[in-house]
C-alpha cells in the first residue's frame, strides 16, 4: 500500500478528494493532509510518503516552489498536481518538473481521479520493483565480488562516474570505458559500473532508463556509450531542466550541435537556457570544470581531430570551416596550443597508424 498526502490551502478541496476516491482499491493510504507548500515540507522530512497531491497556487510556498525544493533535497516522492488553471501551457510548468500527472479542479469526477490514482500505483509498484530487483542483483554482485585489486579498480571507476564529468566531457568516457575494459573482467563487475552510471543519472538528472536496454555483460563496454547518449537524448527533448546539472548538460548539448558555428559563444548558450551570462558563466565552470570558451575549443579540436581520423588527407582550411573557425592560421594555433602538436604533424601521425 502505497502513502498519498493530499496538499492544498481550501480545507473543503481536500477533505472533498479524500471524500470521493476508494483510496484503498486504488492502492494508497492517506497519510495526511496539510494547507500550504511549506508544511507539507514538514511532513514529508518526518513521515514517509511515496506520492503527493499538491495544489500549484498556495500561500507561504506555492505547489512548484514545494516540488522544485523536494527535488533540491532529493526526496523520493513522486507528484501529481491539482489546477484550477484551464491553460495547459500553466500546467506544464509542473509536468517539466517530472510530476506524474495532473487533476483539474473544475473537472473533479471521481471516475477520472480513480483512473488517474491507479495509474499512478502501478508506476509506483513498477518503480519498486524495478528498485528491489536492483538492489536484489547488487547484493548479488557484491556478495559474489572477491576483495581484490580488480573490485578496488572498479570502485574507482564508480567515483569517477559519481563526480559526473563522463556526462560532460566524451573524452573522460571513452578513458572510463579503457579502463573497465581491462578492469572489469566479469560480469558482476560491469554490472556494477552499468548500475551505478543509471543510478547517477535517475538521481542527478531525473531520468529513469531501463537496465534492460544495456547489455552489460558485452566486455566492449560499448553499452556505456548507449547510456550517455541515451541521457543526452532525454535532456535534449526537456523545454526546462528541473536540475542545474540538467541545465549545464542541455548547454553542452547546445555546444556540440553548434560547433560548426562561428555564432556559437558563452552568451549564445546561456540565451539557449535562459540564463544570464555571467551566473551561466559561473555556473559552467562549476559543474564540468571548464571556461565555456575553454570548453568549446576543447571540443572543436576533439571534432577536428575525429575528422582527420576519418579522413588522414583533410585540409587545415576545411578542418577550420568544420569546426566553425574562418580563420585557419587561428585554428591552428588553438589546435596546436591543445594538443601539443601541430594540425600537419598530428595529420601525419594519424595516417602512419591507419597505414602501418
Amino acid at each position: 500500500m502505497h502513502r498519498i498526502l493530499i496538499v492544498d490551502d481550501d480545507k473543503l478541496a481536500r477533505k472533498g478528494l479524500i471524500s470521493i476516491v476508494p483510496w484503498e482499491k486504488c492502492g494508497f493510504s492517506v497519510a495526511g493532509d496539510v494547507a500550504n507548500g511549506a508544511l507539507a515540507l514538514e511532513f514529508v522530512e518526518q513521515h514517509p510518503v511515496d506520492l503527493v497531491v499538491v495544489d500549484l497556487t498556495m500561500p507561504v510556498l506555492s505547489g512548484l516552489d514545494f516540488i522544485r525544493e523536494c527535488r533540491a533535497r532529493k526526496l523520493k516522492l513522486e507528484f501529481i498536481v491539482l489546477s484550477a488553471h484551464e491553460s495547459f501551457d500553466y500546467v506544464q510548468k509542473a509536468l517539466r518538473l517530472g510530476v506524474l500527472d495532473y487533476i483539474s479542479k473544475l473537472q473533479m469526477e471521481q471516475e477520472d481521479c480513480v483512473e488517474i490514482f491507479r495509474r499512478a500505483a502501478g508506476y509506483l509498484d513498477r518503480v519498486r520493483q524495478e528498485e528491489k530487483q536492483s538492489a536484489e542483483k547488487r547484493k548479488e554482485s557484491e556478495e559474489a565480488s572477491e576483495t581484490s585489486a580488480e573490485n578496488r579498480q572498479v570502485d574507482e571507476i564508480c567515483e569517477q562516474i559519481d563526480r559526473l564529468s563522463w556526462v560532460y566531457h566524451r573524452e573522460v568516457l571513452e578513458e572510463l570505458i579503457e579502463k573497465g575494459k581491462r578492469e572489469a573482467a566479469d560480469a558482476s563487475a560491469r554490472y556494477r559500473i552499468m548500475f551505478r552510471m543509471l543510478h547517477v543519472i535517475r538521481q542527478v538528472f531525473l531520468v529513469s532508463l531501463s537496465e534492460g536496454d544495456y547489455p552489460y555483460s558485452s566486455r566492449d563496454m560499448a553499452w556505456m556509450r548507449k547510456i550517455r547518449e541515451a541521457l543526452l537524448d532525454e535532456i535534449s527533448k526537456q523545454e526546462e531542466s528541473s536540475t542545474m546539472e540538467g541545465a549545464m548538460l542541455k548547454a553542452v548539448i547546445y555546444m556540440l550541435r553548434n560547433l560548426d558555428s562561428p555564432k556559437l559563444t558563452a552568451e549564445s548558450a546561456a540565451d539557449f537556457i535562459g540564463m544570464s551570462r555571467s551566473y551561466f558563466s559561473v555556473s559552467f565552470k562549476k559543474y564540468t570544470g571548464y571556461s565555456v570558451n575553454s570548453f568549446i575549443r576543447k571540443e572543436r579540436v576533439e571534432l577536428a581531430k575525429r575528422a582527420v581520423q576519418e579522413n588522414p588527407k583533410i585540409s587545415v582550411g576545411d578542418a577550420a570551416c568544420l569546426v566553425g573557425y574562418h580563420d585557419e592560421k587561428y585554428f591552428a594555433k588553438v589546435f596546436l596550443q591543445r594538443e601539443g602538436i601541430s594540425f600537419s604533424e598530428y595529420k601525419k601521425q594519424e595516417a602512419h597508424r591507419i597505414f602501418r
